[in-house]
């Protein structure tokens, strides 16, 4: 059984020196926040997802950072002062690895740039595919 490459979904990455409890909690109305801690540097980090519902095999990360830059678009000033506060603001875009030759997906340049314009940067992360036991599929 081949199994293809396919895109998985788009994590917005934030990580912060200092807590962002109202940015927290207004992205969480209107996307999906995964996490949410300050973790064991001492720096606060947050794991947000869009509420895009598109499991589809033609579903692409423009849809889901589309998603979440308007979500970022009407922040009140609090929260936005805590955007801007964290040091690190990417959207991580994941992909289940397959036996798929040369897989192509395009980040459309006006998504790149609004991506630019709200200040943050884009990631890739590659997911093997795995058993459930997390050992290579042979």
């Amino acid at each position: 059984m081949t199994i293809e490459t396919s895109y998985a979904n788009t994590d917005f990455d934030l990580k912060s020196e200092i807590p962002f409890d109202t940015l927290n909690h207004e992205l969480d109305a209107t996307c999906c926040v995964l996490h949410y801690t300050q973790a064991d540097d001492g720096h606060w980090h947050s794991i947000v997802e869009s509420l895009q519902d598109d499991e589809t095999s033609t579903r692409k990360a423009e849809k889901d950072i589309l998603a979440i830059i308007d979500a970022i678009k009407v922040l009140s000033s609090t929260a936005k002062a805590e955007f801007n506060s964290c040091y690190l603001r990417e959207f991580n875009i994941g992909f289940h690895c397959g036996d798929t030759w040369a897989y192509v997906h395009t980040v459309p340049p006006d998504v790149v740039r609004a991506v630019a314009d709200a200040g943050c940067s884009i990631a890739v992360t590659l997911y093997p595919i795995r058993n459930s036991d997390g050992t290579p599929i042979e």
